[in-house]
């Protein structure tokens, strides 16, 4: 009888994106609870990234401590928390007309928002002291400009205008039968004018009559203005996640790498 051997689960990926600005190998990966630390350990040891960001449930901490009882630097970076709900396409429509999908002719008001949206936000890259807030800020744009094409069914980027100018963006995927709101934000300059608000009820509306069944969308832990606001318009607390930063560079027998 032939013997098939089998490989360890990978739980990494290359991330290019963050490779290519921040000038380093990236790794990123999501473990999940029942995972092999050792298997997990190992995999991250052998790779030869500069920077791995994983993410693992809320407290499970064995993989972070483990990693920092073989003498590496591990950074909790964040809390990140993931709230959701069952799209109902019997709800009634939203009354406002001020949500429209995004066009290519929107670049440049997406990535002023994004620029002043996230210039001093607090996400995981912000807690790792060798990164660049000028390239972490770069990246933020970049996201937020990523699903501006009108060419792919699973993705799309919605605005909200107000006095005749893009006050406001929401940039969504889909998968299977849900939805996620990948990154959101208001233009400073637009803030406490319900248009928020506004995106929200759009796209719950929008994506239940495209016959899709669940919500998802995702924020750091401390940003509870956000969360009072999804709160109020029916999504709950579904599950959270830690991520942790283990840079090489800032180990001292790393040499520098």
């Amino acid at each position: 009888m032939e013997v098939k051997s089998t490989s360890p689960t990978r739980h990494l990926s290359a991330a290019p994106l963050d490779s290519r600005r921040f000038g380093i190998t990236v790794l990123r990966g999501t473990i999940d609870a029942a995972a092999d630390t050792a298997e997990v350990i190992e995999e991250i040891e052998a790779s030869d990234a500069d920077l791995v960001i994983f993410r693992v449930p809320a407290g499970c901490t064995a993989v972070p401590t483990g990693l920092q009882r073989r003498g590496s630097v591990v950074i909790h970076a964040d809390t990140l928390v993931y709230y959701g709900m069952d799209l109902d396409r019997s709800a009634a429509p939203p009354a406002e007309a001020k949500v429209q999908r995004a066009t290519d002719a929107h670049r440049a008001a997406l990535a002023v928002i994004a620029d002043r949206s996230f210039c001093n936000y607090r996400a995981h890259y912000a807690a790792n002291p060798l990164l660049s807030r000028d390239l972490v800020l770069s990246g933020y744009v970049e996201w937020a400009l990523s699903r501006l094409s009108q060419d792919r069914a699973n993705e799309a980027t919605w605005v909200v205008i107000e006095e005749g100018t893009v006050a406001g963006f929401a940039t969504c995927d889909i998968s299977g039968d849900s939805v996620e709101i990948i990154l959101n934000a208001v233009h400073p300059d637009f803030e406490r004018r319900g248009l928020y608000g506004m995106l929200l009820r759009h796209i719950q509306h929008h994506y239940a009559h495209q016959s899709l069944k669940k919500l998802l969308i995702s924020t750091q832990i401390w940003n509870f203005t956000v969360q009072r606001q999804w709160g109020r318009n029916g999504l709950q607390l579904q599950r959270a996640f830690d991520t942790y930063h283990m840079d090489r560079r800032l180990t001292p027998s790393s040499g520098g790498r």
